[in-house]
């Protein structure tokens, strides 16, 4: 069985070839394998025995991102561009008053 984990914001995936097996029966060990705080209850756990794996070249990997990771950064830019538009008038504004004083 083969499988792949996938970090589409960085464009990188993992293959991992092995065996796996789904554990419903044992709450204790589903117990300890839930992560501390998680708010849900879980209800099985599927441990994997890793045989190889293989890191890929990320040509082929589409970069996916946050959206609203995306939306702040797009925010922080437009802010940007305003300030330095802003900047942009008043230089203008005192260029052509300093042409027309001469």
């Amino acid at each position: 069985m083969g499988f792949a984990v996938m970090d589409y914001a960085h464009r990188r995936r993992v293959k991992i070839w092995g065996s796996a097996r789904i554990i419903e029966a044992d709450p204790e060990l589903i117990s300890r394998l839930t992560p501390k705080g998680y708010p849900a209850r879980a209800e099985r756990a599927v441990l994997f025995e890793a045989r190889a794996w293989d890191v890929n070249c990320p040509r082929h990997i589409p970069q996916k991102l946050n959206a609203a990771e995306v939306a702040e950064v797009l925010a922080t830019l437009q802010t940007r561009i305003q300030f330095l538009e802003a900047e942009n008038d008043k230089l203008r504004t005192t260029a052509r008053m300093s042409l027309e004083d001469r």
